[in-house]
């Protein structure tokens, strides 16, 4: 298990991505829209570090030897650092909402940890106590990745968790579709949002009405 990319929601996906590429070096590996069924649409950047290459395989791996490493390193192999992921919506989207909820500010939606067999851990959590926000992992139609989030864990600060599994093709438009609208409010328990309205209008940042 490695810790795979980190996720935020934010008002303003540009300055945020501006501030993450030249603070911290990463560059933008994607940039595309999801829209969703009520017109709305979500913004979204994948960013890649600088340790990245396009011919490492796997492509997560980081060998010891090249340039500007230190001799001590050679032979061994490191995990990547994390890709981060930037999104932001309009008004009464998704995204937007999640943000508004937050003071219009946003944050850290989810972290993302890279597993060998997501069946596997999957069932091993959900065994523990571990809730989803959807009852299947959701599969790529062009890829092998396959995802799914936690609920919002109170251990986590509230912070959803995503199991996911990489595919060779970075991040599928249709996949985070189906994950962002996990999230969605309306798509959790309406019991629990009729006895606890406020705490999970903050947790899932859904619709208002």
């Amino acid at each position: 298990m490695r810790l795979d990319h980190i996720a935020y929601r934010v008002k303003n996906r540009q300055a945020t991505v501006d501030f993450i590429v030249k603070n911290f070096g990463y560059s933008v590996g994607a940039e595309f829209k999801i829209s969703f069924d009520n017109g709305t649409q979500a913004n979204c950047f994948a960013l890649v570090p600088p340790e990245k290459d396009s011919i490492r395989q796997p492509p997560w791996l980081l060998s010891g030897q090249g340039r500007n490493r230190p001799p001590s390193t050679a032979g061994s192999t490191f995990h990547l650092p994390p890709e981060i992921f930037v999104s932001d919506g309009e008004t009464n989207s998704i995204v937007g909402n999640w943000v508004k909820e937050r003071g219009g500010i946003g944050g850290v939606h989810h972290v993302a940890y890279q597993v060998d067999d997501i069946d596997s851990v999957f069932n091993e959590w959900k065994d523990g106590g571990v809730e989803f926000l959807s009852e299947n992992i959701i599969d790529c139609p062009d890829d092998n990745l396959r995802q799914i989030f936690t609920k919002p864990l109170e251990l986590m600060g509230g912070v959803i968790v995503e199991l996911i599994t990489r595919g060779d093709k970075g991040f599928c438009e249709h996949s985070v579709k189906e994950l962002m609208e996990s999230t969605d409010k309306s798509e959790v328990e309406k019991d629990d949002e009729v006895n606890h309205p406020n705490t999970l209008n903050w947790l899932y940042g859904g619709n208002n009405s």
